[in-house]
């Protein structure tokens, strides 16, 4: 109980840290660049929202917060959790950095701050074999972040144009995939274990890499935002997400051919059975 108490404290400090230092940042970009404080309002009412709905979905599955094979949950969140959620912090920050660089010269904040959240996808997953925590918490926190982070930025580059309409469909394509898949296998046996395969992975890491890119291109960086390369890499990225999707499909067939479906409740199969 002492744990339990002590995790949850554990995730409200998270969940107000990460408000108070994903504001701070961006209010020293704002007095910075002299930007219209009109709109660093809107973002902090929005990020406040996000970030208390953040807070309440890891205090409701705080349980989960478990290492795999202990009986105990964690007694707080340990680093890769803590790394996975700073992604999930972000995704306000990097949507309204990106949205306000059209209208101020914010290329030495917005590249930085889109790499090193890009990063710690590497880093989460690494903490964690490191330390020898893997927990189920951590493992749907980190598909959940990447997929966020990946829908919000394609959304976003797809309206500014920085990606092509082929791009776009081929991104949504793969994230519908994904969705419809682990939605049915939930259904079938009762609660799915977020698996990623290498090549999902892959497909994540490079469609984050290519998007730096595209900011790169956008802002005219030499060589990394040369846009014959971009070009290139685009199509390099597309392959890597198409060969994903066809392990994916695999991956979601095998696990249904694997797990048996749900048995229904003892009591709705004796109501059904006395029919």
């Amino acid at each position: 109980m002492q744990a339990t108490a002590s995790l949850r404290r554990s995730i409200i400090r998270h969940g107000v840290l990460f408000f108070a230092g994903q504001g701070g940042a961006l209010l020293a970009v704002f007095a910075g660049y002299r930007m219209e404080w009109a709109r660093f309002a809107v973002y902090i009412a929005v990020s406040a929202v996000y970030h208390g709905l953040l807070t309440t979905l890891l205090l409701v599955r705080s349980a989960d917060f478990q290492v795999e094979g202990a009986a105990q949950p964690l007694p707080r969140v340990n680093l890769a959790s803590t790394l996975t959620i700073a992604r999930l912090s972000s995704i306000p920050t990097v949507l309204f950095l990106v949205i306000q660089a059209s209208r101020y010269p914010l290329l030495p904040v917005v590249l930085p701050f889109v790499i090193a959240v890009f990063l710690t996808d590497l880093l989460d997953g690494a903490a964690a074999r490191r330390q020898g925590q893997i927990t189920f918490v951590g493992k749907y926190l980190d598909s959940t972040s990447d997929y966020l982070m990946i829908i919000a930025v394609s959304i976003l580059f797809f309206n500014f144009r920085l990606i092509p309409v082929w791009f776009f469909a081929l991104i949504l394509s793969r994230l519908v995939l994904f969705a419809v898949g682990m939605a049915a296998l939930t259904l079938r046996q009762g609660r799915a274990n977020p698996l990623a395969t290498f090549l999902g992975k892959a497909s994540i890491f490079a469609t984050m890499v290519l998007y730096v890119l595209e900011l790169a291109d956008h802002f005219g960086v030499p060589v990394i935002g040369y846009p014959t390369v971009v070009r290139l890499f685009e199509f390099l990225v597309a392959g890597v997400i198409v060969a994903s999707v066809v392990d994916k499909a695999i991956f979601l067939a095998r696990m249904f051919a694997a797990v048996p479906a749900a048995k229904p409740p003892q009591d709705a199969q004796r109501n059904r059975d006395s029919l």
